[in-house]
């Protein structure tokens, strides 16, 4: 089976990359506001349906745009009506927000788009490219082209812009931030409209490649541990966990049994949490009780 092992590695990076699409949208709310976002595999659910839908009605073009702007109506919405009154109360208070959050989405995309499976009708441009025995699919290398290219926007954008620095302050103490005068609620608002895109493109490269269903969202948890593995403040964490994980899924499914597929998250999770619980690029943090 060796001579399966290169797609199976392709098929693994194009798995890790959607990973690191999720994984960046939950680590950009987290290093601004503290709150880990458990919705977001929901969120990139409810992107592709909407993504079926405006694509059907309008076209390829405006469908994108339409749901791209989707995206952002949505991180708005959920920062402005259910995160911003939580501003100052525990963080257990958000977190539970976010859980909850996530199944009103499951409830909204079952009663809108039901139970079945739809097409994604948005061709990528290129065609697929043949290396000796290998063929990769221009859409697996959209996705992880995009990925990668995400990665290096906001890694450029949270060192070297100043909305950048400020997000990385405002995260280190958002009491602090608002007292120098910084813009707090406006940076809240735009971790979750990032989150918001981000989770629309993903959606976008996961319906194209194996279509839109409402339980899509069981092969993105994933993603939780891939913020765990790569470190939850980590937005190099995102994509290096996001490949290791895709690649060693893909593996398993290969050589093992696709059941075992799904464990693997969750038994990488457990070890990270046992051996280096900030993750392999976390930040450690050392507080005097």
């Amino acid at each position: 089976m060796s001579i399966f092992l290169p797609q199976f590695i392709i098929g693994g990076l194009f798995l890790g990359g959607m990973y690191t699409l999720i994984a960046l949208g939950i680590v950009i709310i987290y290093k601004s506001t503290r709150v880990f976002n458990f919705a977001q595999g929901w969120m990139v659910t409810l992107g592709a349906f909407m993504l079926v839908t405006l694509v059907e009605k309008f076209g390829v073009f405006i469908g994108v745009i339409g749901g791209l702007a989707f995206g952002v109506l949505l991180g708005m919405v959920i920062e402005r009506l259910l995160m911003r009154p939580l501003i100052g109360q525990p963080l257990i208070a958000a977190l539970l927000l976010t859980i909850m959050l996530a199944h009103v989405i499951e409830g909204i995309n079952i009663l809108t788009w039901g139970t079945f499976g739809y097409d994604l009708p948005v061709k990528l441009p290129g065609q697929s490219i043949k290396l000796g025995g290998v063929v990769i699919s221009h859409a697996l290398l959209w996705g992880i082209g995009v990925a990668i290219a995400a990665f290096a926007a906001f890694s450029f954008f949270y060192w070297r812009t100043m909305m950048g620095r400020v997000m990385r302050a405002t995260a280190e103490d958002h009491q602090v931030a608002q007292s120098e005068g910084l813009p707090v609620k406006s940076v809240f608002s735009l971790s979750w409209v990032l989150a918001g895109m981000l989770s629309v493109i993903a959606g976008l490269f996961l319906g194209v490649v194996s279509g839109v269903h409402y339980i899509m969202y069981t092969s993105l948890l994933g993603a939780i541990a891939v913020v765990l593995l790569g470190g939850i403040d980590s937005i190099a964490g995102a994509i290096v966990g996001g490949m290791i994980l895709g690649v060693l899924q893909s593996l398993v499914t290969g050589y093992l049994n696709p059941a075992l597929a799904d464990v693997i998250p969750y038994i990488v999770l457990l070890l990270i949490l046992i051996i280096k619980p900030c993750g392999l690029f976390g930040l450690v943090r050392i507080e005097r009780l």
